[in-house]
C-alpha cells in the first residue's frame, strides 16, 4: 500500500517536471476579464494583463500549466513563468506562423479550459486538434510575434515587474 502511494506521489511530480519545457501551440485573446488566477477586480482586468513589460505578457494556460489536478480558481500555476521561442511555424491551416527565434516570457494569470476549447487547449494528459499537450492563450489586443505560433517553451524566473504586478492578484 505505502508502495502504490510513493509511487503515485513520485508520478506527480514527474508529471509536473515535465511541464517545465517542452513544445506547445499558441493563440492570442484580450476578454478584459479578470481570469482564473483573481488578476483584476469586479469592473475587469488590471491594465498590465495586456503588456506587462517589453517583451513580457500575460497568458492563459492551458489545464496541465495551470493546475494539472483540474482546479479551475488559483490554480498552483498562477504566476507562472514561461520563455516562449517561436518555431516559426503554425499548426497546419490554422495561421501563417511567425518569425522563427523570437521570444517572449508570459505568466501564467488565468486558465484556458479544455470546454468549449478543445480544439486548442487539451486536457491533462491529453493532446489538442494539433498534437499538442499544451497551449498558451497570450492576452493581447493585437498580435504579439506570429499568428498562432507553434513555440519552444520552458520554464523561466519571471520578471522583477511582473512579480510585483501579480502580487496584485487575489491567488
Amino acid at each position: 500500500m505505502k508502495t502504490s502511494s510513493i509511487l503515485i506521489g513520485l508520478a506527480s511530480v514527474v508529471s509536473s517536471v515535465l511541464a517545465l519545457s517542452g513544445k506547445a501551440t499558441t493563440t492570442r485573446y484580450y476578454d478584459g476579464q479578470e481570469g482564473a488566477c483573481g488578476c483584476g477586480n469586479t469592473s475587469g482586468m488590471f491594465s498590465w494583463q495586456t503588456g506587462i513589460g517589453s517583451g513580457v505578457y500575460t497568458a492563459a494556460g492551458s489545464q496541465a500549466l495551470y493546475d494539472s489536478s483540474g482546479s479551475s480558481w488559483c490554480g498552483s500555476g498562477c504566476g507562472q513563468c514561461y520563455k516562449l521561442t517561436s518555431t516559426g511555424s503554425s499548426p497546419s491551416g490554422q495561421g501563417t506562423g511567425g518569425a522563427s527565434g523570437q521570444s517572449i516570457i508570459v505568466m501564467v494569470t488565468n486558465l484556458c479550459p479544455n470546454s468549449g476549447n478543445a480544439q486548442w487547449c487539451p486536457v491533462v494528459g491529453g493532446t489538442n486538434d494539433y498534437g499538442y499537450s499544451y497551449h498558451f492563450d497570450i492576452m493581447a489586443s493585437s498580435q504579439v510575434f506570429g499568428d498562432n505560433v507553434i513555440v519552444d517553451f520552458a520554464s523561466v524566473s519571471c520578471p522583477t515587474t511582473a512579480t510585483t504586478d501579480y502580487a496584485q492578484c487575489s491567488c
